[in-house]
């Protein structure tokens, strides 16, 4: 699937920013259609995972019999013709099939029981994972091992929800992978025990929970994970957010503080305030508490920086900098969001560290097939296809705008930047910073506000503005608060010096606070809906193809004025006809 930059062969022109073809989008795309459609068709699962598997293994074989036939006849361009049509349409049917057989072994069963009546269980099972939004229980997914009760024999493999008051666990909190047997409540999944929760049902929905269990009364951890390094993540974690409680704690603002930067570094959303949230929503700058890719690269420039500037070696920086951002990662509980961006990363930096820098874009396609493949029903979770959009979105869109403004802004500049005195040289950094933070700013508005109308009803339009101003508060705020909860780890004198130290991130935390505040008070937050939830995903996806058109395509790439608008109209247009 070839797509040329230049006609002419001879023209020497730089290397464009991707290369000129995509081959992993032949596999990624059927594995998306596969996905989306078991999730979304229930009767799949009566057909057996080995009748998928064979029926692709035919297409695949048809395919390769094809591509075969086409190498060995290379001078009939009929030929040729047909045999390369027809390994291009069985080859996507085949990955469709072989993928539909691994959602079907990979997916935990689902057991319709919303119909049926709550009713007391002795329930073990196995910890998937684990939050923490809770004062009182711990909350988390997990897979039944066994069950006894009246008519629970069907629930044996499926998976609950589980909330557990800590007070049965007390200092020895359950990890993903350990076997709990609880004795409590199990109820049906049904919309009704969700009233006025009606994103968290979705939720369950999505993770394929047949059930949960409530009201537990008995609880034992019977098979505890002998993890050593995940026990240890813990303990740290633990050990940080004491740290935070007690360098925060001299007055009010710096409680205020503090709370922003445990939600913001440690994911702890419920260190916020009602208000705090509600601001952060307004904005649409709550993302900042999702530990997901805006924290990982964030910390990832921190430390590259660093290590640079200390003139460490390149390969030895990156492995460095990748292996304390997955320390990182396991301690704030290794939420799926956060494995997905330091994945993200680590293919998008492989492609620089080997010179490759143009392979960003492959970069993102491998991150998003390995993250499928390792859990199939991630596709229905709103923060993957909107981190994944949105990262396509910069690569494709943010990023060339910039670079197309600056070099504007570059040809009108008519001293040469070293002849330019100190206060100008800050001045025309400062306004490069800011015009690149509104196009990636934007490039993420664009592919994201279908997909947040959908899932909250609303579109904040000065969400723009707020985070081209706040992100760089963030930045600040995530270096010098990292810094402030390691020196306050540290033994004898720590918490003192922490307090101190913790001083540095108070202006950017107290800017995040305050500014939120002031922002969702301006006007700009309109109220929008669409007829039905899959308009949002459709929705991005139309203005995700004029990002990829506007790469590939010769004519759209040759001329800014038409790549760079037809996103927005794009967008326009479909909110014109479809939100209301």
């Amino acid at each position: 699937m070839e797509l040329h930059g230049n006609d002419d062969p001879k023209s020497p022109q730089a290397p464009a920013r991707f290369p000129s073809s995509f081959p992993l989008l032949w596999l990624l795309l059927p594995q998306i259609c596969a996905f989306a459609f078991c999730e979304n068709a229930p009767w799949f699962s009566e057909i057996p995972e080995f009748r998928w598997f064979i029926a692709g293994l035919v297409f695949l074989f048809a395919a390769s019999l094809a591509s075969g036939l086409e190498l060995l006849y290379p001078k009939s361009e009929e030929a040729n013709s047909e045999f390369r049509l027809t390994w291009k349409i069985c080859f996507p049917i085949a990955a469709f099939f072989l993928f539909c057989a691994w959602w079907n072994f990979h997916a935990p069963p689902l057991e319709d029981w919303s119909k049926k009546s709550p009713r007391e269980a002795d329930v073990e099972f196995y910890t998937e994972r684990m939050f923490s939004a809770s004062e009182k229980n711990f909350n988390g997914l997990a897979r039944i091992e066994k069950i006894s009760g009246d008519g629970l024999d069907a629930l044996a493999g499926t998976r609950i929800w589980f909330s557990v008051p800590k007070k049965l666990f007390p200092g020895n909190a359950p990890m993903p992978g350990e076997k709990i047997c609880a004795s409590g409540v199990l109820s049906g999944l049904s919309p009704d025990a969700f009233s006025g929760s009606e994103g968290f049902f979705s939720y369950l929905k999505r993770e394929r929970v047949s059930a949960t269990l409530t009201r537990v009364e008995n609880a034992e951890i019977r098979a505890r994970d002998g993890n050593f390094f995940l026990r240890f993540c813990a303990r740290i974690n633990k050990k940080l957010k004491t740290a935070l409680e007690q360098i925060s704690d001299e007055s009010p603002r710096r409680e205020r503080a503090g709370r922003i930067l445990g939600a913001m570094l440690l994911g702890e959303r419920n260190l916020l305030l009602p208000e705090q949230k509600e601001n952060f929503l307004l904005t649409g700058t709550m993302h900042i508490f999702a530990v997901s890719g805006l924290h990982v690269s964030i910390l990832a420039a921190g430390i590259l920086t660093l290590l640079h500037a200390l003139r460490t070696p390149r390969v030895f920086a990156w492995t460095a900098m990748l292996g304390s951002l997955w320390f990182y990662v396991q301690i704030v509980g290794a939420p799926p969001s956060a494995v997905r961006a330091w994945t993200m990363l680590v293919f998008l930096f492989a492609g620089t560290l080997f010179g490759r820098g143009r392979m960003a874009f492959h970069g993102l396609l491998f991150s998003a097939f390995f993250a499928l493949m390792l859990e199939p029903t991630v596709l229905g979770n709103t923060g993957f296809r909107l981190s994944y959009l949105v990262v396509a979105a910069i690569l494709l869109y943010g990023i060339p705008l910039a670079d197309f403004f600056e070099n504007v802004l570059e040809s009108r500049r008519k001293i040469p930047l070293g002849a330019l005195r100190l206060h100008q040289k800050i001045l025309f950094k400062i306004q490069h910073a800011a015009v690149s933070g509104f196009c990636i700013s934007g490039a993420a508005f664009l592919a994201g506000t279908p997909i947040v109308i959908a899932e909250f009803g609303m579109c904040s339009f000065i969400s723009l503005a707020a985070n081209v101003i706040l992100i760089p508060a963030v930045s600040l705020a995530a270096w010098t608060g990292a810094f402030a909860l390691l020196i306050a780890c540290l033994p004898l004198a720590g918490i003192a010096l922490g307090k101190i130290s913790f001083l540095l991130s108070l202006i950017p935390l107290l800017l995040l606070d305050f500014g939120t505040a002031w922002l969702s008070a301006l006007p700009g937050i309109a109220e929008l809906s669409f007829p039905h939830k899959i308009f949002g995903i459709v929705g991005s996806l139309v203005v995700f193809a004029t990002f990829f058109f506007g790469e590939t395509i010769p004519k759209f790439r040759e001329s800014p004025w038409l790549r760079f608008t037809s996103p927005p109209l794009t967008l326009c247009v479909f909110l014109l006809i479809f939100a209301y």
